[in-house]
């Protein structure tokens, strides 16, 4: 079976980033891997500026790909890039390129839309013959957060019944957020705080340093509800009640910082956990409901070290696994956990949107019949 490479082109938001790889039908390998970040430029402002984020794409997109050799590019089967969603015209810089790729190497192009395709960079180098399913799956990103539930299919089919066939795989999504995703409420809410962008970074380290404080409880939106969706601008609207009230506090008093250095760190911890906690306990619900055999994350909000940890939790609290049992099933010993393994990117950079997963996303929705 021939070993099929391409070069992969993202350019949705904030970083140009060019990657080749390659697929021997069963592993995913990265041979190389070229990326600009523009959280520089971008951090003077306090976040993504649209404008800026094309200029930059169209500045560097070029000396990122002359770190390629021309006979490596020569020797690939197809150019893939994102075509959607993302800042339009940062997306046009990569079809561009990749348009004037395709004039001059005569290889084809494949547009893809990175979203759903987060699933797929879980594949990146693991045997994907060894992955166990079904599998119960969330995508949480900056504009996302999505619950799927995926099968091992025999059909080559893409759509059906509402579900989504790539390769012999059945993608079935279970719910998504109804508000914020999880990654924004950490941008926003951080950037709230004050400090600068990127914030989820700082977020989660303030948060390693808190501690609970009862004064910052905050409340688990829709925690209750056995359903699979999610809410988190009821937490950020508390975090803004929160800020305001000592806003208020500190006028009368007086004081020039309204909350001190602890303060703020409880307060990082305290949310983190809100939207820790939600996020683990809906996936690991859905692994009950849907019979899964391993709990996957994706998304650059899966490289949170504390949902990793928390997640984990979950899966080793067999009091708690066998309530919800109960509440979902309503019958007993129905859905065996204890040798259920939480998987996530094999490195953090896969959790970011990437070109790498672009490809994968390419070539797992075309069929076996297409081996050589």
């Amino acid at each position: 079976m021939k070993i099929q490479r391409t070069l992969a082109i993202e350019t949705s938001c904030d970083d140009t980033s060019i990657w080749i790889v390659n697929f021997d039908w069963n592993t995913f390998l990265v041979e190389e891997l070229l990326a600009y970040s523009q959280v520089k430029e971008h951090n003077i402002f306090g976040g993504v500026v649209p404008e800026i984020a094309s200029r930059l794409h169209s500045e560097k997109i070029i000396t990122v790909l002359s770190q390629i050799w021309r006979d490596k590019i020569k020797d690939i089967n197809s150019i893939s890039v994102t075509t959607e969603p993302g800042l339009p015209w940062s997306l046009v810089v990569g079809k561009t390129v990749a348009s004037l790729l395709w004039e001059y190497f005569n290889k084809p192009i494949i547009e893809v839309n990175h979203i759903l395709w987060h699933i797929f960079a879980l594949f990146l180098e693991r045997n994907i013959n060894e992955i166990p399913f079904p599998m119960a799956l969330l995508t949480a990103s900056g504009w996302h957060n999505n619950l799927y539930i995926v099968s091992k299919h025999d059909k080559d089919k893409w759509r059906k019944n509402n579900k989504l066939y790539c390769w012999d795989y059945e993608i079935e999504q279970i719910w998504q957020t109804l508000d914020d995703a999880a990654g924004e409420c950490f941008d926003k809410v951080s950037r709230m705080l004050g400090w600068p962008y990127p914030w989820w970074v700082w977020i989660s380290q303030q948060a390693k340093l808190g501690k609970a404080n009862k004064e910052f409880e905050l409340n688990r939106v829709r925690l209750s509800k056995q359903e699979f969706n999610f809410s988190f601008s009821g937490v950020k609207s508390q975090i803004n009640h929160l800020i305001n009230k000592r806003q208020v506090e500190s006028w009368e008093n007086k004081e020039k910082q309204i909350f001190s250095d602890s303060e703020i760190k409880d307060i990082a911890w305290e949310f983190q956990e809100s939207v820790v906690e939600v996020l683990g306990k809906k996936l690991v619900r859905a692994a009950i409901k849907y019979w899964a055999k391993s709990v996957w994350l994706s998304g650059w909000v899966s490289a949170n070290d504390r949902l990793q940890e928390y997640i984990l939790e979950l899966l080793n609290n067999k009091q708690w696994i066998e309530n919800q049992k109960q509440n979902i099933l309503n019958e007993e010993n129905s859905v065996n956990l204890e040798n259920v393994k939480l998987f996530v990117p094999t490195k953090k950079v896969y959790c970011t949107d990437n070109a790498a997963m672009i490809w994968v996303a390419w070539i797992l929705s075309q069929t076996l019949n297409n081996k050589k």
